[in-house]
């Protein structure tokens, strides 16, 4: 079933972009009539021909319409079962893998805005569970592989709107921190996937993606398997990365915004963990060991 899905999903992309009736107009106009279907139309096709919108520079195709109505009919109205899910979910991450490791261009709007809409996918599956182990690991695979590989990491354009693509992947990962299916091992590279990312980007982070990234790491926290040494070993790996390297008496402006970026993120971790109402043991520990952490980061 899937084999076939995705033989349709690629004879859709490969028609004609400019194939009547999708423009903005078109758009809009299911916009103002509740987000509905139109009569004749295939969902699984319109969701398709949206996402044509994820790279688009205009922010009213790309968030709007890309993003919002694709929300609207996976999430809200669930038109989509398992097997057309999981096929809209594989073209959005071969869409991560576009122009990756480009910089400064606008490639980066497709794969941060098809993370955007995987976190749709996420966030429907843990409500109403529809991926297979295979499948959930593969998502978490791709949006890992993802966080490590995008160099743009670029917060806000003055004319295209938010790029945001660190954000975007922690949307993602919040989701999939909650899952049942999540196993130890995926908890460990959600942590040292933030970690890398904080550290080994080079570049302040300065458009909330500390707040997005501690809310992936609050879910985990949150759980009932999880361990503190996990959280040791996040800590850790952000120390390293920011400590002098022996010899060096230059200043390093890598290794300080690596320092920024990990102080951000766990003072706002610790906020965050400082108003859970009920917190377990383990997440009352993490809550100090973050106290402790900031005392002398």
């Amino acid at each position: 079933m899937i084999t076939s899905l995705m033989m349709a999903l690629t004879l859709v992309t490969s028609a004609d972009d400019d194939s009547p009736g999708r423009d903005a107009a078109y758009w809009r106009a299911i916009v103002e009539k509740g987000t509905a279907v139109p009569d004749g139309e295939d969902p699984f096709e319109l969701v398709v021909d949206l996402f044509g919108n994820l790279g688009s520079p205009d922010p009213v195709l790309r968030d709007d319409y890309g993003y919002g109505i694709t929300a609207n009919l996976v999430y809200r109205q669930r038109l989509f079962g398992a097997e057309q899910s999981a096929a809209l979910i594989e073209h959005l991450l071969a869409n991560l893998r576009v122009g990756i490791g480009e910089r400064g261009t606008d490639s980066v709007l497709l794969r941060s805005f098809s993370a955007l809409d995987l976190s749709i996918f996420a966030a429907l599956d843990l409500e109403a569970p529809f991926l297979d182990q295979a499948r959930f690991d593969r998502l978490l695979d791709g949006t890992l592989a993802y966080l490590a590989e995008e160099k743009d990491v670029r917060g806000r354009h003055p004319e295209q709107g938010w790029l945001h693509s660190v954000a975007h992947s922690a949307d993602v990962l919040k989701f999939l921190a909650r899952s049942p299916r999540l196993e130890a091992d995926g908890q460990e590279r959600i942590f040292l996937g933030i970690a890398g990312k904080l550290s080994g980007t080079g570049e302040f982070l300065t458009h909330g993606e500390d707040e997005r990234l501690a809310r992936v790491l609050l879910s985990l926290i949150a759980r009932d398997d999880f361990k503190v040494d996990q959280l040791e070993r996040f800590i850790e790996t952000l120390r390293h990365a920011r400590a002098p390297l022996p010899g060096a008496t230059a200043f390093d402006a890598g290794r300080f915004a690596a320092r920024q970026n990990g102080v951000a993120l766990l003072r706002v971790l610790f906020v965050y963990t400082s108003h859970e109402q009920e917190p377990s043991d383990p997440a009352l520990t993490a809550r100090d060991l973050l106290l402790r952490t900031l005392e002398r980061f």
